[in-house]
């Protein structure tokens, strides 16, 4: 059994916690839910200024070729081949290489190819290399750029390395080139290719310069490739940025891309953010919000303890006087300590075992003896009405001078005396009244033989069930007073009884031939039955079914009823429903 206190204590933990929790998720919910598009527009405004200013700085690489169109003396060398003026050409190209290779500090090397004679020249580290051959192109950028329409593209981040045998590579870096198509203006025919190779640091610079928060890290991408970085790995593939900008969670990283293009070449800029920082707001307050519930819950649990005790003192002091008196002990002294609900049922319970406790001193043995009376009084009217129809029955089997039959009902005769007039014992087995039953039937059955049938259909198993005495044989005896017809054979009359259990219910059904009653009839049979008789009363109809009825309602009270009907093919039927275990006497 769970106390008032503990289920107080229950109650206003969960009146706290239940509220607590769905505001405390609600909050977190929602916070976390602003945080992430927070974290998400920040990024996107990041990420657009970010590639306005690579689109810029690419931009300025991409016009770098411009400065040689206007270089007439190189234009002509393209057209005719370097080798036509070789001497003349060397200065040419070596002039206007240098220049370029000047004109941007971020330029790390040059390349530079004339198609036609296949030249080659190449700038690093402030110097210009001689004239090369160039007989690779299908295996270079550049055999792409043959194709192209925009005529320039980019080279994602790789090691730098010595375009000829003629440069010697000093120092070893990832750099990422802008190849471009040089072409005569008036026919887009191609003359030779540029490449530009700009160090990835200057890529990781600019990448720096967006980072918001620690652990932050950017990814500079053309198409699929990578550009230039500032983290480790990318958490996601490429193919996952699919629309022109967006947001993912990946793991513990939050992700958010955006995409561009500068003069046909697509760029991709994504920025990474621990996921922990871009929720840090909605787990401080969700932190917050769960330490005001916590101490909250502390102190209202104190609260409800020491009310509680106030309520449950009492309470526990009434039922230990309450159990005082469930044992037998009256003088138990129930003393209000309260003014309150409490207090006024302690005075109530005072009183009530008091009236009670004079009750029982004035009136429970006057009571008992009256039961003891009555029981008798009801057992003992049954006797002269059976006497006299058995004594009738061995009278006549005697002037038949069977005198067999006539000593075995005479013994018979003498132990259903001394069962029923053993006034003494008022319960007993279903066993020793079927036995009666049966010594009963065996009289009749010598009176008028072969002119009724009778049933009594008892389970083995519940012969030791206990009942109020003499509360069968009544019913056979009524049968044969009212119903049973001398001038008709054995196949109209009938005597039927069923005895069954439902649950802790016994059921009880006699069952008799005759004709069929009227409901007014009927009704009238109950109600004699059920009228309340005194001792003194003379009334002898009906005596019978309302002895067993009084009896019924002595023992068992409300648990017991007795029904009459009369079925639609006639006769007459009582069904009786006593509890199994009875209260003790």
């Amino acid at each position: 059994m769970k106390s008032i206190r503990t289920r107080l204590i229950r109650l206003v933990v969960l009146a706290i916690l239940i509220p607590t929790t769905l505001a405390t998720s609600a909050s977190y919910l929602y916070v976390r839910h602003q945080n992430v598009a927070q974290a998400e527009r920040s990024s996107l405004n990041t990420l657009k200024r970010g590639s306005n200013q690579i689109s810029h700085y690419m931009e300025d690489v991409r016009r770098l070729p411009t400065s040689l169109y206007a270089n007439r003396s190189l234009i002509n060398i393209m057209n005719v081949g370097a080798d036509a003026e070789l001497s003349e050409s060397e200065g040419v190209i070596s002039r206007a290489l240098l220049g370029l290779f000047l004109s941007k500090q971020d330029i790390e090397q040059l390349h530079f190819v004339i198609l036609k004679g296949n030249s080659e020249y190449s700038v690093y580290n402030m110097k210009t290399s001689s004239r090369g051959k160039f007989d690779w192109l299908q295996e270079t950028d550049y055999f792409r750029l043959m194709k192209q329409r925009n005529g320039w593209l980019i080279d994602p981040a790789h090691r730098i390395a010595a375009y000829n045998t003629h440069t010697m590579i000093l120092d070893e870096q990832e750099i990422v080139s802008f190849r471009y198509r040089i072409d005569r203006v008036e026919t887009d025919e191609p003359l030779g290719f540029l490449s530009v190779d700009i160090p990835t640091s200057v890529f990781e610079r600019q990448l720096q310069l967006f980072e918001s928060f620690p652990g932050e890290s950017l990814w500079l991408m053309s198409g699929d490739q990578l550009i230039a970085k500032t983290g480790n790995t990318l958490p996601v593939t490429s193919e996952r940025f699919t629309g022109d900008s967006g947001s993912m969670r990946v793991g513990d990283s939050f992700v958010v891309y955006a995409k561009t293009k500068t003069q046909g070449v697509p760029i991709t800029l994504v920025k990474t953010t621990p996921y922990a920082t871009v929720i840090k707001g909605a787990n401080e307050t969700a932190l917050i919000l769960m330490l005001i519930g916590g101490v909250s819950l502390i102190l209202m649990i104190i609260a409800a303890s020491l009310v509680a005790l106030e309520i449950t003192k009492p309470i526990k002091q009434l039922t230990a006087n309450v159990w005082r008196v469930e044992q037998g002990d009256l003088s138990a002294r129930f003393v209000a300590t309260t003014n309150d609900e409490i207090g006024l049922l302690n005075r109530q319970f005072q009183r009530m075992i008091q009236r009670i406790d004079r009750l029982i001193k004035r009136e429970y043995r006057l009571a008992l003896e009256n039961r003891t009376n009555e029981l008798r009084a009801l057992q003992s009217q049954l006797n002269p009405h059976f006497l006299f129809n058995a004594l009738q029955s061995i009278g006549t089997t005697t002037l038949q001078g069977d005198r067999k039959i006539a000593y075995r009902s005479i013994t018979g005769l003498s132990q259903m005396m001394r069962y029923s007039m053993n006034n003494e014992q008022t319960i007993v087995t279903l066993k020793q009244e079927v036995d009666h039953l049966q010594s009963y039937m065996r009289l009749q059955q010598q009176r008028f033989p072969d002119r009724f049938r009778y049933i009594v259909d008892v389970p083995w198993h519940m012969n030791p069930i206990e009942v109020p005495k003499m509360i069968l044989q009544p019913f056979a005896e009524n049968y044969f007073k009212h119903a049973f017809n001398q001038q008709t054979d054995a196949t109209e009359n009938y005597l039927a009884y069923k005895v069954r259990s439902d649950g802790d219910q016994l059921i009880i059904q006699v069952e008799n031939s005759g004709p069929l009653m009227e409901p007014n009839v009927l009704e009238t049979i109950d109600q004699t039955m059920r009228m309340h008789r005194r001792p003194e009363d003379q009334q002898t109809s009906g005596i019978g079914l309302h002895n067993i009825y009084e009896r019924l309602l002595i023992f068992y009270g409300d648990q017991a009823s007795m029904v009459l009907q009369s079925p639609p093919e006639g006769g007459f039927r009582i069904v009786i429903r006593i509890p199994v275990e009875q209260e003790e006497l």
